[in-house]
């Protein structure tokens, strides 16, 4: 999943339009936050257009950590790259956006949308050529509202929502997903570029190594009692 996560971004073309939802809470940050990091990372890297648009409330605030995080380059705001904010009402707000993306009248800073050259090309939600979400819950409601809209859908999940979200990539209507830090670190290592994600998964690594060294002596130690007849 992770490797045609990576080739679908690979292939964008630079100018292209991405959408992307970080639709978590910061409870969840390191679920998906890493996650989210690396494909971002790798969106900037294409030089493709990201619009990001939030039906959680604190997706604004998230979206402004990861920009702060990775490396934009020469990226500029409101040419490249725009956050439009909270968008309320989740699913009923989804409907709405899908309707028209132009509903919103300012972006996250109270700029007025009409004035952000990014948006200039935004008519309908079939001009982006992907869509990113990320949720730590069920994806039926961004599924239904924009599968079949864009050409791609790509979802960055929680691993214990992996279950919820193989039907839909069996399906079509999701075209790859990335199952949390661990999906994060293989996306980090597909890019070549180690990151957060990375730093935790051998955090991770090194602790169940630990782990299972306490076990194994534990063990020893016990059948050393019990050959002794203690």
């Amino acid at each position: 999943m992770t490797i045609k996560a990576y080739k679908c971004i690979e292939e964008l073309e630079p100018g292209d339009l991405v959408l992307v939802s970080p639709d978590f809470t910061p409870g969840m940050w390191v679920e998906v936050g890493p996650a989210m990091n690396a494909i971002m990372q790798h969106l900037f890297m294409k030089k493709v257009r990201i619009v990001i648009v939030s039906f959680y409330i604190d997706g604004p605030v998230l979206a402004e950590k990861i920009l702060r995080e990775i490396d934009i380059g020469d990226a500029k705001y409101g040419v490249d790259y725009v956050n439009l904010g909270y968008l309320p009402g989740m699913e009923t707000a989804m409907a709405a956006f899908v309707e028209n993306p132009r509903r919103i009248e300012y972006d996250y800073y109270g700029t007025p949308v009409e004035e952000l050259e990014i948006m200039k090309d935004v008519k309908s939600i079939g001009d982006f050529k992907l869509y990113i979400f990320a949720c730590v819950t069920w994806p039926d409601p961004w599924i239904r509202q924009f599968s079949g809209k864009v050409p791609k859908i790509i979802t960055v999940i929680s691993p214990a929502a992996i279950s919820l979200v193989m039907p839909y990539v069996s399906g079509g209507q999701l075209y790859s997903m990335l199952p949390g830090t661990k999906g994060g670190a293989e996306y980090e290592a597909l890019m070549k570029r180690p990151g957060v994600a990375t730093s935790i998964m051998d955090a991770t690594s090194l602790c169940l190594t630990f782990v299972m060294l306490l076990v194994i002596v534990g063990n020893i130690s016990y059948w050393r009692k019990r050959l002794r007849g203690e």
